[in-house]
């Protein structure tokens, strides 16, 4: 099998507001991969997806709002978000927040 390697630079641009950069990393039939940067004090603000999303803070911390309720999370933390649960993310720390955000299946 022939090794197929990117980088996130390299990914094609899905959101791009002053403060918020996203790139699509992965996408294939059956899940959908996108990386999120989002700077200090910024908000991705809260929104329903059709599927569900498991998302990995890579760098910072923040506040990740599931349903309603608020939640601190920081590197290394893994987040569940049921589809159709509207979730957001506000970065609280004094560094750009970058999340790796997984759909699956594909929305």
């Amino acid at each position: 099998m022939k090794l197929v390697k990117s980088s996130i630079e390299k990914g094609k641009v899905a959101l791009d507001r002053p403060g918020l950069k996203g790139r699509i990393i992965y996408d294939r039939e059956n899940a959908q991969a996108v990386v999120i940067d989002i700077a200090e004090g910024m908000e991705l603000a809260e929104h329903k997806t059709p599927v569900d999303v498991f998302i990995l803070v890579l760098a910072g911390r923040g506040i990740i709002t599931i349903g309603g309720d608020k939640h601190e999370v920081m590197k290394d933390d893994i987040i569940d978000s049921p589809k159709m649960i509207p979730h957001g993310i506000v970065n609280t720390g004094e560094e750009t927040m970058r999340v790796l955000v997984v759909k699956a299946p594909h929305p």
